[in-house]
């Protein structure tokens, strides 16, 4: 488990603005706009606040007790009391059966390594990808791991060497049929990122992985609650609660929350342009590279 500020100093490492104050490091995550380097870290209002010369447009983080906040962030959350106790008979019968077929297919285990991997994970990445383009949108498009092949591995080789971070993998036999990215900061658990290949589904390897890690986190007492993204389409949601976990909100203080609002629906818009750019840049797939081969 890392602490906030072993988080921060991470986030510091890989480029991004931080400064301490007030007992909190905080990012500058927009021009004169802060938040906490570990964006779910619970702050008292009033308690704490980034330097005046890094906020003069505001800043924001998140509170614990919902009294003391005016904004919300909504999410897919699994709180202790629900992680309590977690195994099979905690989970829909369906679901049960599928877990139990899943662990029976696959073997769960920490990837190590990430060398003898790396072109795997581009293979899941690419086919998740296809496979969401095709009918809920994908948020990386599956151009990316092609035409930007050289840069996603490096920025995979400088993530997987962060401290704390955690790789998982489920293997149907020797092949890497799926994996998750998760950490824990301060009792708080992210699941970072969670892909497979399309054409290992039948194996069902993401309920051997979500079963397998929640079931590490049930075990460990400092985990007080699990971040699972935000609640999105019916079905990856559907997924999501048939392991516990609810949408819901988290309660988030802001100085400027009217300014928020609108910053991030610029920001957002800005960012989806972008993703349809590198989308109509990209070449052709009949010019693309062909996949290397499976291990």
């Amino acid at each position: 488990m890392l602490t906030a500020r072993q988080f921060a100093e991470q986030q510091q490492a890989l480029g991004r603005s931080i400064h301490e104050h007030d007992g909190v490091h905080w990012e500058e995550v927009y021009p004169f706009y802060c938040k906490p380097a570990f964006p779910y870290q619970a702050i008292a209002r009033g308690s704490s606040r980034p330097a005046w010369l890094r906020s003069v447009l505001g800043y924001s983080h998140r509170v614990e007790d919902p009294a003391q906040g005016n904004r919300s962030v909504p999410a897919m959350l699994l709180t202790r009391d629900r992680l309590e106790g977690f195994g099979l008979q905690s989970l829909p019968q369906k679901k049960r059966n599928n877990v139990r077929r899943a662990l029976e297919n696959c073997e769960v285990r920490p990837i190590d390594d990430l060398e003898p991997l790396l072109e795997r994970i581009r293979e899941i990445n690419a086919s998740q990808a296809e496979r969401h383009e095709k009918g809920i949108g994908a948020e990386t498009p599956a151009s990316r791991y092609v035409a930007e092949a050289d840069s996603w591995r490096e920025q995979m080789r400088r993530e997987f060497a962060l401290e704390g971070r955690e790789w998982w993998g489920a293997f149907a036999g020797d092949v890497l049929a799926a994996y998750l990215r998760t950490y824990q900061v301060d009792g708080v658990r992210i699941i970072e990122q969670a892909k497979t290949d399309t054409a290992c589904m039948k194996h069902y390897p993401m309920d051997a992985l979500y079963f397998s890690v929640l079931s590490r986190a049930a075990a460990d007492p400092a985990c007080r609650l699990i971040i699972n993204g935000r609640p999105q389409h019916p079905s990856l949601n559907h997924f999501k609660e048939q392991f516990l976990f609810l949408p819901g909100s988290l309660p988030f203080y802001s100085s400027s929350a009217q300014l928020v609002e609108c910053g991030k629906r610029i920001w957002m818009g800005f960012a989806r342009f972008r993703q349809i750019r590198r989308a109509r840049e990209a070449p052709p797939a009949a010019d693309a590279a062909p996949n290397p081969g499976s291990p």
